[in-house]
């Protein structure tokens, strides 16, 4: 009896936060043009291959994707947000009040493409007891399709 209520307490904690409804929020792409900051001279990566050295080298500006987020409507129970670059590292951490506005740099459309960092961002709502209340999930696959909460929204 205790393995069958232990199994059933394993099952029930692993429910997936929802997504946030569409309506409330927007993703805008801005891609801008920037130079890529120069190599060290004094470095050698033997890891690195040939296009990843041509691509790190390259002379002239690379296209540069910047996320635009707009929280449009903010539930009761939505009281801060925090934004996850891949599963760990914390990018923006507020409490929220009202509608809000920010930008995200995701990187250059070559790293997003390679899967470097970049390329996965969780946004997730908490309550005032600190538990996930819902998400947003923006993603670049190997193909340069973006998307948002698993519905592709276009290509960089």
């Amino acid at each position: 009896m205790n393995i069958l209520l232990t199994v059933l307490a394993v099952f029930m904690g692993q429910q997936e936060v929802p997504y946030k409804p569409d309506g409330e929020f927007t993703v805008a792409l801005d891609i801008t043009f920037k130079q890529r900051p120069p190599a060290s001279n004094y470095t050698y990566n033997f890891d690195e291959t040939s296009r990843e050295y041509e691509k790190r080298t390259r002379p002239g500006p690379t296209p540069y994707v910047i996320l635009s987020i707009s929280i449009d409507k903010i539930k009761d129970n939505e009281t801060r947000l925090k934004v996850f670059q891949g599963d760990d590292k914390v990018v923006l951490s507020k409490k929220l009040k009202r509608s809000l506005k920010f930008n995200l740099d995701a990187g250059y459309t070559d790293d997003l493409v390679d899967q470097l960092p970049g390329h996965y961002h969780t946004l997730l709502f908490y309550d005032d007891d600190k538990n996930e209340v819902s998400r947003i999930v923006i993603n670049f696959d190997k193909d340069g399709n973006y998307f948002v909460n698993g519905k592709i929204r276009g290509k960089v």
